[in-house]
């Protein structure tokens, strides 16, 4: 069955929901103690204003950096001349991406590629080549490394075959597992952290499944680096594969999640300009990508998203905010409050060594779309 297709049959079934980041002097002799601590005051006071942070005995630099904003967007989807001269060609794209894909036993001929093109991403400063193969099959590969990161293929299933193909969530689980296993991934080194399926109302109809394996750190589960799957169940095809491998800092954790709650409490003061009722905190740790939501919005700026027309009457949406931040260990701190539309809290990014606040989740209130229905 055509992906393209399965695909807007499980969009159609979705209801859009609109739910819609001076010492004081003094005359007298200070002791030893006193002195420590008024230096210790005074290094933190410079690394304020120098870009450093305080933590305990240690001086970390600062995470959090000002986001660039990318001024021209639609022009920076081309790929230009000086990236071209840092990438490799269309050939070693195609050759990386054949012997690689035998890891996961597809045979990718050369003679079955019906296209190739770059697609870039400036938010993540990322240029890939996608391989198209057999009309349907479509083969991504990092176009300055060269690693395979993501396939999508033709499960030669009509629709009608496919709903017919269900299975539960244990039998599922061991299927990913052997998927895992015979494509060369150690499960000790990549853990199950994420099980779902096309029909969470009752998973027993469900015919096409969603497993990820991840590493793991302190307990935590790092989504950016993973391996993710789409399996059938019955005929146990993988449809889709990626793999995701980006640098990860493993930062220490050296401030406490009560400490990283009253954080977030006070930049929620500044941010909350709208005087929402606090109702509730909820805090975990987690692994995330530092991003611009709070400084947007504590600078009065707009959350950077964009729409525009293209000429060939697509409606396009994008956001215009450099979004390869690092990724880190951070307290997540959602605040929920008792009168913001849809009940969504507002979620900051606590970084974990710094006591930085790097970013979050759902900071602006989403603007409904009229035109948008039921």
């Amino acid at each position: 069955m055509n992906n393209r297709e399965l695909n807007k049959k499980i969009l159609e079934k979705v209801k859009l929901k609109v739910a819609i980041s001076n010492f004081e002097k003094e005359e007298r002799p200070m002791s030893k103690q006193k002195i420590l601590k008024m230096v210790a005051t005074f290094v933190i006071a410079i690394g304020l204003a120098a870009g450093i942070t305080y933590a305990g005995t240690a001086i970390y630099e600062n995470v959090f950096t000002k986001p660039e904003k990318i001024e021209n967007y639609i022009d920076e989807l081309k790929v230009n001349e000086e990236e071209l001269s840092k990438i490799i060609s269309e050939e070693e794209a195609i050759n990386k991406a054949v012997e690689q894909l035998k890891r996961y036993k597809i045979d990718l001929r050369t003679n079955d590629i019906e296209n190739i093109e770059l697609q870039k991403a400036p938010n993540y400063d990322e240029i890939t080549y996608v391989i198209t193969a057999n009309e349907h099959d479509d083969f991504f590969v990092n176009a300055n490394t060269g690693n395979l990161n993501h396939f999508q293929i033709e499960d030669g299933l009509s629709l009608e075959e496919v709903e017919k193909c269900t299975s539960n969530r244990e039998d599922m689980i061991e299927q990913a597992r052997i998927k895992l296993k015979e494509y060369g991934y150690d499960e000790s080194e990549y853990k199950l952290s994420y099980v779902s399926s096309n029909d969470g109302n009752d998973e027993e109809k469900s015919y096409m499944w969603y497993i990820s394996f991840s590493k793991e750190y302190d307990g935590i589960f790092n989504r950016y680096q993973s391996i993710s799957m789409t399996i059938i169940p019955k005929i146990n095809k993988v449809t889709t594969f990626s793999i995701n491998d980006e640098p990860f800092e493993n930062n220490e954790i050296k401030i406490s999640m009560e400490e990283a709650v009253e954080i977030a409490k006070e930049k929620d003061k500044v941010i909350n300009s709208e005087n929402y009722a606090q109702k509730g905190v909820d805090s975990k740790l987690e692994i995330v990508r530092v991003n611009p939501e709070v400084y947007l919005k504590e600078n009065g700026l707009e959350n950077g998203n964009e729409t525009t027309t293209l000429e060939d009457g697509t409606i396009y949406s994008y956001n215009t905010y450099k979004m390869n931040g690092r990724v880190r260990k951070a307290y997540v701190i959602s605040i929920s409050y008792e009168n913001r539309p849809f009940g969504i809290p507002r979620t900051y990014y606590v970084d974990c060594t710094t006591g930085e606040v790097i970013g979050g989740e759902d900071i602006f209130d989403l603007e409904i779309d009229e035109n948008i229905t039921d």
